[in-house]
């Protein structure tokens, strides 16, 4: 007969690995969430710094040509067009890293 003392150090044994399994789930989870945010945020920088850097020159330029608004608007809409550009290249590239690790 199996001693009560051994079938709940088994027992025991066994929940310990489940619950070290599922910490080390957890982390990894944690892990890929923060890369995602990560991600998130770098693509959402570089659109809006595109389009702030595209609207100084712009009103720069006008500024210095005397010439209200035209470059402002034309580099606020190249800014805008980078900004997305970049956008759509960094997800890309972040959309085939992720599936080429799996």
């Amino acid at each position: 007969m199996i001693d009560k003392n051994d079938q709940l150090d088994q027992v025991s044994e066994k929940i310990e690995e489940i619950k070290s399994r599922k910490k080390k789930n957890d982390n990894t989870q944690k892990q890929i969430r923060g890369k995602q945010i990560s991600i998130a945020m770098r693509i959402s920088i570089e659109l809006i710094i595109a389009v702030i850097i595209g609207a100084i020159l712009g009103w720069y330029i006008d500024k210095w040509l005397d010439t209200k608004p035209i470059f402002f608007v034309i580099f606020l809409i190249l800014g805008i067009i980078s900004g997305i550009k970049t956008a759509i290249t960094s997800s890309r590239q972040l959309y085939e890293d992720n599936y080429n690790d799996h």
